[in-house]
């Protein structure tokens, strides 16, 4: 009878409990607990990887890496071979999922998966590390 008690109670604790999705605030938020992006205004996320008082100062260089690869449930295809382009000065990677992308930066490797038809901007436009959601 107690086991029985218990098992409801956790059915019932279970049923209540909110839905966990994986958008909670989409791919820019979930990078930005990795790198340091910051919500703008309109809605995009920005991080300057140059920073710190001794760049101010003294000047110096920044720079990222990016990588798209398939996740399980995807193809190479899809994973797009063309999906980072340059852009004058500035370069974009525009994804749909499903994917990974792995932003390398001085701070280390950052990586989220989108999930399927989620999309993503990611990219880096002069000392800016920046992110949005794709179109």
């Amino acid at each position: 009878m107690l086991k029985t008690m218990l098992a409801l109670v956790a059915l019932v604790a279970a049923a209540s409990a909110p839905a966990q999705t994986t958008d909670a605030g989409g791919a820019c938020a979930r990078l930005a607990a990795q790198t340091g992006l910051k919500q703008q205004s309109d809605g995009s996320w920005r991080a300057n990887m140059l920073g710190g008082v001794g760049a101010a100062l003294f000047g110096g260089t920044t720079g990222a890496t990016f990588q798209v690869q398939p996740i399980e449930g995807s193809t190479a295809e899809q994973a797009l071979e063309k999906a980072c382009q340059q852009e004058r000065a500035a370069i974009a990677c525009r994804v749909s999922g499903p994917a990974r992308i792995i932003v390398g930066t001085k701070r280390g490797n950052a990586s989220i998966d989108l999930a399927s038809g989620e999309t993503a901007e990611v990219g880096m436009k002069g000392r800016y590390l920046t992110c949005r959601r794709g179109k």
